[in-house]
């Protein structure tokens, strides 16, 4: 096997991303019936050209325009086979994936969801492996929240069945679970916790633009003034023309109200939050940042040779898309320390906001179950190939804080790793077990002890429920991508 000739590649990136032409990767026919096999072909190649582990993958055979890539991918069904085998060699990449719906520029660029709403979860609370279905999240602005629905509620029937354990579930596929994220008419009796009576609430999964901003307040604690908000999702806060958006101007209103009431400790709950798009991490950042750091080194990127060569990550080449990138503070809110609350679906850009503040403040991690976030530093921009038959997202860049730390791929464990969800609570209740736990800090100076948790009637329940691991629902979740106003025009295909 040969390797792809350097000259070849850059020109060929050059052209088809900054010049914005068509590339010289597999060339689509006119037989719709071969959109298959040059997905598979696209996705093989443009895994070479563009993974952060392009050293360690397989090389085509040939040399220059005679490339044999179905030497390789000839073996498979489909694109996705192709990535689950480049995992074999890559095999830090758990991210890359094919987009052929769409979702991603729908609901990361713009903030359409198309489901209930609802985060269900399954929760033992015996310690088994068997538990009962409840309502871990519902989105704000979703047609779940509109029908009523709240954290904490225990699922008693849906559409007849009452038979809602999770291994029966996952007998039949998780069923139950995945209908949910379905356009399905649901019809749920459920349970608010500590309550003996029932209600019926019908949902039906419809489109609907998410406001990823959950909960946020200011809570009063003993002379201090403790801003909270809880985040689910780093919506693009750009809008096509490189202008702030709504989701922008979310996040600055927030953080005007903080400065106005004067808050001198800063709780960020980012325990759901599977990431997003780059910028609103940037903004989130620099909106916390101190103002003394305010136009510091945010991070820097790391990527393949092949895009080092072409010149991307060159500072004097304009419209470069990797280069460092600088905390831009809008904002005179001046802390010297904030808290974050943050779970094993906290990933990605969750995870690039805390690691890029660690240089600058005290940064208090609060995570659960003795395990840390998801442990995601890489990420990776939109491709469309085969004539926009789908996008590629394929992991290509790395992102190192102002230290040159970026190797979390087994998360970032928080100073405080044993707290416990408080799935009975609304997020934003000063009782709710991690919240709690932040306040706690703020009042004394350490964290509790789990025998030292606060006792109350629903307290014991809540100590003793465990999540059981349930599979992605999306495969575009959990990641993190490279868009915004200046990103070149052609690394996604909404830009």
């Amino acid at each position: 096997m040969h390797r792809l000739p350097t000259l070849l590649l850059i020109s060929m990136l050059v052209m088809g991303i900054w010049g914005c032409k068509k590339s010289d990767g597999p060339t689509p026919s006119e037989d719709p019936q071969d959109e298959e096999t040059l997905l598979r072909d696209s996705t093989y190649f443009y895994s070479i050209l563009f993974s952060l582990w392009t050293n360690q993958l397989p090389q085509p055979e040939g040399r220059g325009d005679d490339l044999d890539l179905q030497a390789y991918t000839g073996k498979f069904k489909d694109a996705e086979e192709v990535l689950v085998d480049l995992r074999k060699y890559a095999n830090e990449d758990r991210f890359s994936f094919v987009d052929r719906a769409g979702k991603v520029s729908e609901e990361i660029q713009e903030g359409v969801y198309e489901e209930t709403g609802v985060i269900p979860i399954y929760l033992s609370s015996d310690g088994s492996d068997n538990g009962d279905l409840y309502i871990k999240l519902v989105q704000r602005g979703s047609p779940a929240e509109r029908a009523g629905l709240k954290r904490g509620m225990r699922v008693l029937s849906l559409n007849g069945d009452t038979q809602l354990d999770y291994l029966t579930d996952q007998q039949q596929s998780l069923r139950n679970f995945y209908a949910f994220f379905s356009g399905e008419t649901l019809e749920l009796i459920v349970q608010q916790p500590g309550a003996e009576t029932t209600e019926t609430i019908t949902v039906t999964g419809s489109a609907y633009y998410l406001n990823p901003v959950i909960d946020a307040r200011v809570i009063d604690l003993d002379g201090h003034k403790v801003g909270y908000f809880a985040y689910t999702s780093f919506l693009n806060v750009w809008d096509s023309h490189g202008n702030p958006n709504a989701y922008h101007e979310y996040l600055l209103a927030l953080f005007r109200d903080f400065e106005k009431q004067q808050i001198d400790e800063l709780v960020v709950d980012l325990r759901y939050n599977g990431g997003g798009a780059t910028n609103a991490a940037e903004l989130m950042a620099s909106l916390i940042v101190p103002v003394a750091n305010g136009q510091d080194r945010m991070y820097t990127y790391k990527v393949n040779q092949y895009l080092e060569e072409a010149g991307f990550t060159d500072v004097s080449k304009s419209g470069a898309p990797f280069v460092p990138v600088h905390f831009q503070k809008p904002n005179a809110l001046d802390l010297s320390r904030v808290y974050f609350l943050a779970t094993q679906s906290s990933a990605s850009a969750s995870e690039l906001v805390i690691n890029v503040l660690k240089p600058y403040m005290d940064v208090e991690l609060i995570t659960t179950n003795r395990q840390g976030t998801f442990g995601k530093p890489v990420g990776f921009f939109g491709y469309p190939v085969v004539n926009g038959y789908a996008d590629l997202y394929i992991t290509s860049f790395q992102m190192l804080n102002s230290a040159g730390f970026g190797d979390y791929f087994s998360g970032l464990m928080g100073q405080k790793n044993d707290a416990q969800d408080g799935f009975l609570q609304q997020l934003g209740d000063p009782d709710e077990s991690m919240l709690a736990e932040a306040l706690h800090h703020i009042q004394q100076g350490s964290y509790r002890t789990y025998n030292g948790a606060k006792s109350s009637n629903r307290s014991t329940l809540r100590n003793t429920l465990r999540g059981i691991r349930t599979p992605e629902t999306h495969p575009h979740r959990n990641n993190m991508y490279r868009f915004g106003g200046d990103v070149a025009p052609n690394l996604s295909k909404s830009r």
